[in-house]
């Protein structure tokens, strides 16, 4: 789950986080650093389901914890850990972990500096875990998100990426992922695998930015091969408190039908919280009966500097019944 590690794992990067005590041959040295979060989440969904009968309300969790280690207090050795019990129309919450209750190891990856490049390298790498340009500053924390194809981040298994940036707002990246790389009658980069390129392009300036994702799986290690290309940009205008987020989408598959996404989202800062909204249309080639659309809009206060409640509401399309429509309520711990 990308949530845990956009709201843990920057600030560990940056050395924002306070590292464990030290005490010789029982706990962590002074360079690493334990942090963690966890999601209480209840709701109904009317209609809920493709049966349209998921409609009570109910409670899910998400658990995580992520662990930073620094050699050179530029270098980042990382490990992500997970669990939940996500199910039901709730299991599509950006927050939503599935799981048994035992904590699972899910990213393991090192990442160093090369003058103005970051290399990032290791055996548990996700499509999405390099990627230097931004698409979109919608906070993306409720239930609908954007870039859904380039960015899936579906693909999980040894990689090495390479990051650029520099003090002209310029940003540049390149992944590779080998899905069957763990695998000693597969391999890295084989014949019989499936290997995910993505590439991005951007620019991050003063209150307003974008990109360009391209990401190709090759589809030879038996599963669905595609090709996608997206795109989207953002606006903080210096009279109000909001960001605009535009992002369009699109995925060319080997087989089925071509897809497209256009997203748009608005944080604005209202009192003492985040009041965010946002809208999504999908576009199935072939007939109407993928096509959907989708509305929410939450509100994100803190409680303190370790807690914060955000109800909200979604209505999704759903092409198989009727609309499901949810009232939701999370509660997000971070320590």
């Amino acid at each position: 789950m990308k949530l845990f590690q956009r709201l843990l794992v920057a600030p560990a990067a940056l050395g924002l986080m306070a590292p464990v005590a030290a005490n010789a041959d029982t706990a962590f040295s002074s360079s690493t650093s334990l942090s963690g979060g966890a999601y209480f989440t209840v709701g109904s969904v009317a209609d809920g389901g493709t049966t349209d009968k998921e409609e009570e309300l109910y409670m899910q969790y998400a658990y995580g914890l992520d662990v930073t280690s620094s050699f050179t207090g530029e270098d980042m050795l990382y490990m992500g850990m997970e669990t939940g019990n996500a199910s039901g129309p709730l299991a599509s919450m950006d927050s939503a972990t599935g799981g048994t209750g035992a904590i699972t190891l899910h990213s393991l990856f090192y990442a160093f500096p090369v003058g103005d490049l970051e290399v990032t390298a290791g055996p548990l790498l996700d499509q999405d875990d390099v990627v230097a340009a931004t698409t979109s500053a919608y906070s993306d924390a409720f239930r609908l998100g954007s870039m859904p194809y380039s960015l899936a981040g579906g693909e999980t298994g040894p990689g090495v990426g390479v990051a650029y940036s520099n003090d002209s707002g310029v940003v540049a990246s390149v992944s590779f992922v080998s899905v069957g790389g763990a695998d000693a009658t597969t391999g890295i980069g084989a014949d019989d695998a499936d290997d995910v390129s993505t590439f991005t392009l951007g620019y991050n300036g003063e209150g307003f930015g974008g990109g360009l994702v391209i990401a190709s799986n090759d589809g030879e290690g038996g599963t669905t091969g595609y090709d996608t290309f997206g795109g989207g940009i953002y606006y903080s205008p210096e009279s109000i408190d909001a960001t605009f987020s535009v992002a369009y989408d699109t995925t060319d598959p080997e087989s089925g039908s071509d897809a497209t996404d256009l997203f748009i989202g608005v944080d604005y800062e209202v009192g003492p919280g985040t009041l965010s909204a946002a809208y999504n249309s999908t576009d199935v080639d072939g007939g109407d009966d993928e096509d959907a659309t989708g509305f929410e809009v939450s509100y994100t206060y803190a409680l303190n500097d370790y807690v914060t409640i955000t109800p909200g509401f979604f209505t999704v399309e759903d092409n198989t019944g009727d609309d499901d429509s949810g009232v939701v309520v999370e509660t997000a711990f971070s320590f």
